[in-house]
């Protein structure tokens, strides 16, 4: 649709980690804060292997099918990675399944992230903190190859020096399959560079480049590529030692892309924001607030037109703490602005929308390791556009599908996303319990849809043991009309068993069942079964040998393979 909202989960807020409490020594390896709960992953009982993926599997909101990377769709959301609470620019399959564990201090899952966030639709946040360096250089270099012609290498450097942290990631992947007769190739490559900068002791600046580009080609048939580009500066002035502080940011984003149809398009989103956060009467009850404003332009080359839009958010937030009660209530007010112009022959026109994204939270702390929490959250869709023809043909911008004749526009209402919670959660660091009952009901152009879902998960460490199990049930409702309505029911399972021995070795399985069958698509879709097993072993400090045998069930396209990967570490 509009091209910012592909990066607008990139927006970077910072939040309190503590409401108005005393600081301790450590933390529950779970605790909330606000509309999320955070996973300290440096107060588990992890042996160092785990990777980050590893650790996604035990929170029942994180759904994957493939252990590789969380699944993104319509039914579970979409999932935006970030670093340090900059987007991540990456693969996420790559990243997620290369970075280990030990090097990050905690993930903050975000599954309503509509007001501080200015996240649209059903899209969530994963928050990946990194652990502090001491200073000095270090790194890694990993390299793997499938026996289906699959390959990746992933380098990444941390340099600390006193006030100055420098980070960089370097990746690249090719990949080869085949599906009932025909071949298709693929490649990926991306950067990220990172810079922090503490001034002073109440001033932080910090720079981000990322950069990736993407080819797929299917034998016969000419290749897409897609690249992408981001900048973004951060400055960060700390108001007061109990956390108040003010932000300022600004970023932009590049794209281009030649599709296999030969529609080359490409789209910029420059954005600015400015943020505060302090007490009110006293440091139980806190304000955050902001004005964020940005700008997108998406252009067709080929069919010679642009898309143009222009925002303007004001957004605050209310965190109160009433002893083991707290509370949570804020509001994002959109404006919208969208055109269309130089569409050849045809007229120009304009629509101006506004949407109002809201969230209320409580949660009860029963003690530092268990947890109760109720959320409310409304989210909204961009208002969708339709475009008729004269003669009677359609016309959509979103999949540039271009006709002859006269444009008349038709603005739908927009369309609305509420979504409920009710979570617990028990974590002490060798056993983490986390349970969700969610109800989902959304608009869709031509009815709307109801899911509800129940979920948990658990992770358990007894000696050389690690496991994590888990389980989600789905039932959802498709209303198309007053007449026709569409039931589905369906559940996930996943089985993740860890055996560490001594000498660095470790194996380690992965079982992930789904019953859902696309009954509807154009070919039938089978339930799907994902199996893994690996070993892997360290060599002193600086080198590890991993193997794989993955997609041992299920449906074979291609993905069943051998895997080898080593990885060598260096600096502290």
């Amino acid at each position: 649709m509009i091209g910012f909202i592909k990066n607008v989960c990139g927006r970077i807020q910072l939040l309190m980690a503590v409401m108005c409490a005393a600081a301790t020594a450590s933390a529950a390896p779970i605790e909330h804060s606000g509309d999320r709960y955070i996973i300290n992953v440096s107060e588990m009982e992890l042996n160092g292997d785990e990777t980050v993926m590893d650790v996604l599997l035990m929170c029942p909101e994180v759904i994957t099918l493939d252990a590789k990377q969380p699944l993104t769709s319509s039914l579970y959301g979409q999932w935006a990675v970030r670093i340090d609470n900059i987007g991540l620019g990456l693969d996420n399959e790559t990243y997620l399944t290369t970075t280990r564990a030990s090097e990050v201090e905690k993930i903050k899952v975000c599954t309503n992230p509509g007001v501080l966030k200015g996240c649209g639709g059903l899209k969530m946040v994963l928050d990946i903190y990194l652990r502090k360096a001491d200073n000095g250089t270090s790194g890694r270099v990993a390299v793997s190859g499938d026996s289906y012609g699959k390959g990746k290498a992933f380098v990444s450097a941390l340099h600390q020096k006193d006030n100055l942290r420098l980070f960089g990631i370097a990746e690249g992947n090719i990949a080869r399959s085949k599906f009932d007769g025909v071949t298709s190739h693929g490649g990926h490559e991306a950067m990220k560079m990172n810079m922090v900068w503490d001034i002073t002791s109440k001033d932080n600046l910090e720079f981000d480049f990322s950069q990736s580009f993407n080819r797929s080609r299917t034998v016969g048939d000419p290749a897409a590529y897609d690249r992408y580009m981001h900048l973004e500066g951060v400055y960060l002035r700390s108001l007061s030692d109990a956390g108040a502080y003010a932000l300022f940011q600004f970023a932009g984003d590049y794209g281009s892309a030649n599709s296999l149809a030969g529609v080359r398009s490409r789209y910029t989103d420059p954005f600015a924001l400015l943020e505060f956060s302090f007490p009110l009467v006293n440091h139980n009850l806190w304000l955050t607030a902001g004005v964020e404003s940005g700008y997108d332009a998406q252009t067709d080359r080929i069919a010679e037109y642009t898309n143009r839009s222009r925002y303007e958010d004001l957004y605050a937030q209310v965190d109160w703490k009433v002893g083991k009660w707290n509370f949570m209530v804020g509001d994002r007010f959109r404006v919208l602005n969208f055109w269309m112009n130089s569409l050849k022959d045809f007229e120009e026109w304009e629509h101006t929308t506004s949407n109002h994204a809201y969230t209320a939270t409580v949660y009860y702390n029963f003690n530092a390791n268990s947890t109760l929490q109720g959320s409310f959250a409304r989210r909204y869709y961009n208002a969708a556009y339709e475009n008729f023809i004269a003669d009677g043909m359609y016309y959509n911008p979103v999949v540039n599908n271009i006709m002859a004749g006269k444009i008349y526009t038709k603005d739908y209402d927009k369309q609305i996303a509420y979504v409920s919670d009710l979570k617990y959660s028990f974590s002490k660091p060798d056993f983490t319990f986390s349970t969700l009952l969610r109800n989902i009901r959304q608009d869709l152009a031509v009815g709307h849809d109801n899911t509800l879902s129940i979920g948990a998960s658990a992770f358990w460490h007894k000696g050389i043991l690690r496991l994590t199990a888990g389980f989600d049930y789905f039932w959802q409702k498709t209303s198309y009309s007053d007449t026709y309505k569409k039931y589905n029911n369906f559940v996930n399972l996943k089985l993740a068993p860890q055996v560490s021995l001594d000498n660095g070795w470790r194996f380690t399985s992965t079982m992930l069942y789904n019953s859902r069958k696309a009954y509807d698509s154009e070919f039938y879709a089978p339930a799907n079964f994902y199996a893994d097993v690996a070993v892997s072993k360290r060599f002193g400090k600086n080198w590890l040998v991993e193997g794989k045998y993955h997609d041992i069930a299920g449906q074979n396209t291609g993905n069943r393979a051998a895997t080898i990967g080593v990885t060598y570490f260096w600096g502290k």
